[in-house]
């Protein structure tokens, strides 16, 4: 199968010497405006980062010290009721459990103390 050359075309030969073209260059045109606003907001952005990054660490030592202080009002509680079982005389047991209650309050007022700050 024979094909027929309809039509030759030239080809274009272009030398592989030349230097590529210049690619131009891009400028960024600021106004002292717009650069001051970028600054301005660049600062608050920091800020912000930082103030989050301070209230975090501040949650995680209230929740440590929250859940410290239910670990002694769970010891508080687990004495009161050991003194209730206990045989001892029943003036000392009121007055140990007394003791005991006021151990409490002091501990449930420094907790409200803790948060109120």
């Amino acid at each position: 199968m024979k094909r027929r050359v309809e039509k030759i075309e030239p080809y274009p030969f272009a030398s592989d010497f030349s230097a590529p073209a210049p690619t131009p260059v891009e400028t960024v045109n600021m106004t002292t405006q717009d650069l001051a606003l970028l600054l301005s907001d660049a600062q608050a952005s920091g800020a912000s980062i930082a103030r989050n990054d301070a209230l975090a660490a501040e949650a995680e030592k209230l929740a440590q010290a929250s859940g410290e202080l239910k670990k002694v009002l769970a010891g508080i509680i687990d004495l009161a009721a050991h003194l209730e079982r206990a045989a001892i005389d029943e003036t000392d047991r009121a007055d140990a459990l007394e003791r005991v209650r006021r151990l409490a309050a002091v501990v449930i007022e420094g907790q409200g103390d803790l948060f109120g700050t």
